[in-house]
């Protein structure tokens, strides 16, 4: 899937079809903040005036890097973790038997299903932390690339939970359940706290 077209993607996820979906979309997003983050940091290396962080910034930079390709294999993830579920509400539910196995496959499918985006979770929230160093110690004519970047990790960090959220709404082992869900609350509020806190941080640095 990585390898679409930008137009390509964008028709494959405006269509009557299940995926790619949301969770894709946002390791998408939360790769383009990631790849901002990269442009910052590649237009502060090499340049006298950011000499004493440079090795700083080409760690960075390189951890972006990684960040990145991480999300764009797990744009294809996602469409894969989907496919069991969709799979397993297909099954009969004639006898109890039936019955059994089929709820038993689907709470296996959906744990699946929410370990995507949780990992998507884990590789904005990292983002966010590189950005919001970039935004301290990388050139200064680009800080707003790098806010731009923390937005769209923050945004991509959102809509992953609401991914997790949906799914283990439907589980039936609530230790399971709660486990997951407290993972992406712990995800979500360190990362919007510290995005907010650094994007408001930028805009006032321009309108003051």
């Amino acid at each position: 899937m990585k390898e679409q077209t930008i137009e390509h993607f964008l028709t494959e996820l405006s269509a009557k079809k299940s995926t790619p979906g949301a969770g894709g979309a946002a390791a998408l997003v939360a790769a383009l903040g990631s790849a901002l983050g990269s442009m910052v940091g590649n237009f502060t290396i090499g340049k006298k005036k950011y000499q004493a962080v440079e090795t700083e910034v080409e760690k960075i930079v390189d951890e972006l890097e990684q960040i990145k390709l991480r999300l764009e294999e797990l744009i294809q993830k996602d469409a894969e973790a989907f496919y069991p579920l969709a799979q397993a509400y297909k099954l009969p539910k004639e006898t109890q038997s039936e019955i059994e196995y089929k709820e038993n496959v689907i709470e296996e499918a959906l744990v699946g299903a929410s370990v995507v985006p949780i990992e998507i979770m884990e590789n904005a929230l990292r983002a966010i932390e590189l950005l919001e160093q970039l935004s301290k110690i990388g050139n200064t004519m680009l800080i707003a690339d790098a806010g731009t970047g923390i937005v769209f990790c923050k945004a991509a960090l959102e809509g992953a939970s609401l991914s997790v959220y949906i799914n283990t709404a439907s589980m039936k082992n609530k230790y399971k359940k709660e486990a997951l869900n407290q993972e992406a609350n712990q995800l979500l509020e360190k990362g919007t706290i510290l995005a907010t806190n650094v994007y408001q941080k930028i805009s006032r640095s321009y309108k003051s």
